[in-house]
């Protein structure tokens, strides 16, 4: 990935913007072979700005090349997050006479007034008749004005085969609208969801996100419907939470109770997840924005601030808690040769194992058998700013998350970045471990994925990473990792 200013803390797996402010993924869609990714970018500083679509492609969801920013903002507002999809059969009718199918996207336009007064927000369309390169905006723009809501945004478009219409869905203040459509440009009101379901806090819901997805070993289909959670998640400010349930082409309905909170990820930096659409392979691979509302525009970078997590496959199983989302690497991360650190050792009171800084940046594969009693601590980094302790107790283990400052930055990073926070997971023979660390992160995925936490982590001194035994015995069944040279 092209790098144009050096920073010890631009990472090397995940993706950045060459320069400039960017926070959410947007816009996901595949098409011509290609992984297109547009994110909400402010290309004339490091902090948040009038919002742009930046854009970049991808043909292994790795490598990825920047290309000029995407849609920019204009009388109409600015171009706040939104979704991308494949016209296949031209239902817009703006796609006439053109050999490729065409390719819309919808977003938010967003006034801003000098006065004070709240912004206006409506849903607008664009679209492109190269394949997602170059964008038009819709003349007849917005396709979905306000109602009257103070916070209506990030529309997500998807198609509903079993009544045959397009759907929307958009976020209004603490709950979800559903709209449909038969020609992608007049909506219809069908109803709302979550006034009383999962987590709120004091901030609008965002992000949305809405598809349907196989029960592992099944026939059974379900729909997932993901909302981002401004400040009220697992461990803090920013997350991203998860509704498991059926979707009739109208209305979402929950499976779960109410009250039943379901996060995609429990650490401090995973937010507004949004999946590709038109990948046509019947998989759900994600990304979300790897930074937190609470500190993001004072992180201590240089001309660029945020990454992207890496991508995730998500596939519905049916575990110990229940029906659950899990991640994973896509195929194209996971499967290249790995170098073995350790293999059936036992790990005793005190002893470490320590990795040197060829393992700095890379994916590490893991299981461990702890004793019951165990306590065992896991250092992505090779230092104290991000340490994870893992303890075996009675019933199952619990994992706790502890992060310092590491270096100093501005005040909102000084008064929110250190935090420390523990998570229960059910007993189970083993620990599964999966570890990707680069630069300024570590995203951790235990039990195939069931439990992920990310965290960023800024530090002058990175050395690999090393685990140690604090108590009882840790059996290293095996650990191996891929270097950054392999991708």
């Amino acid at each position: 990935m092209q790098k144009l200013v050096a920073d010890p803390f631009r990472p090397n797996i995940h993706f950045t913007p060459p320069f400039g402010w960017m926070n959410d993924p947007n816009g996901l869609v595949y098409v011509n072979n290609e992984y297109h990714l547009f994110y909400q970018y402010f290309p004339y500083a490091n902090k948040w700005g009038p919002m742009h679509w930046g854009h970049a492609v991808s043909v292994d969801l790795c490598h990825w090349q920047h290309l000029p920013p995407a849609l920019v903002p204009d009388a109409n507002g600015m171009c706040f997050s939104g979704s991308a999809i494949v016209d296949w059969h031209n239902t817009s009718g703006l796609f006439d006479n053109i050999e490729q199918p065409g390719v819309l996207a919808f977003y938010t336009a967003c006034i801003a007034h000098d006065n004070g007064r709240d912004s206006d927000q409506m849903q607008s369309l664009a679209y492109s008749k190269d394949g997602g390169f170059s964008w038009e905006k819709f003349s007849d723009n917005p396709i979905l004005p306000n109602p009257g809501l103070n916070d209506f945004r990030d529309p997500k478009v998807i198609w509903h085969s079993p009544s045959q219409h397009w759907v929307m869905v958009v976020t209004e203040g603490q709950e979800i609208g559903f709209y449909r459509s038969q020609d992608l440009k007049h909506w219809d009101k069908t109803s709302n969801f979550g006034l009383n379901d999962g987590k709120h806090d004091e901030l609008p819901w965002e992000c949305p996100d809405l598809f349907p997805i196989q029960l592992e070993d099944s026939d059974m289909c379900y729909w997932v419907l993901i909302v981002g959670v401004q400040r009220g998640s697992y461990a803090g400010g920013s997350g991203t939470q998860y509704f498991i349930g059926q979707f009739d082409g109208e209305g979402f309905t929950n499976l779960n109770d109410a009250k039943t909170v379901l996060w995609l990820d429990y650490g401090h930096d995973y937010y507004a997840a949004q999946t590709w659409s038109d990948t046509g392979n019947g998989h759900r691979t994600s990304i979300a924005w790897m930074s937190n509302w609470l500190y993001a525009n004072d992180v201590p970078t240089k001309a660029w601030r945020s990454a992207m997590t890496i991508p995730r496959e998500l596939k519905l199983a049916q575990t110990p808690s229940g029906l659950r989302l899990l991640s994973s690497l896509p195929q194209n991360w996971g499967n290249q040769q790995g170098s073995i650190i350790m293999q059936d050792h036992t790990l005793r009171i005190g002893e470490s194992l320590f990795a040197n800084q060829h393992h700095q940046t890379g994916i590490l594969e893991g299981e461990f058998v702890l004793s019951h009693g165990t306590t065992m601590i896991f250092s992505p980094l090779g230092n104290a700013s991000l340490v994870y302790t893992l303890q075996r107790l009675e019933g199952g283990y619990l994992i706790t998350t502890k992060r310092t400052i590491g270096i100093e930055g501005e005040k909102n990073y000084q008064d929110h970045f250190a935090h420390e926070v523990s998570l229960s997971i059910p007993e189970a023979d083993s620990i599964q471990l999966t570890a990707v660390i680069d630069r300024c992160s570590s995203e951790l995925l235990f039990q195939q994925g069931e439990f992920c936490i990310t965290d960023l982590s800024f530090a002058s001194d990175k050395n690999g990473f090393y685990v140690r035994c604090l108590k009882g015995h840790v059996n290293v069944r095996h650990m191996s990792f891929v270097p950054k040279d392999h991708f």
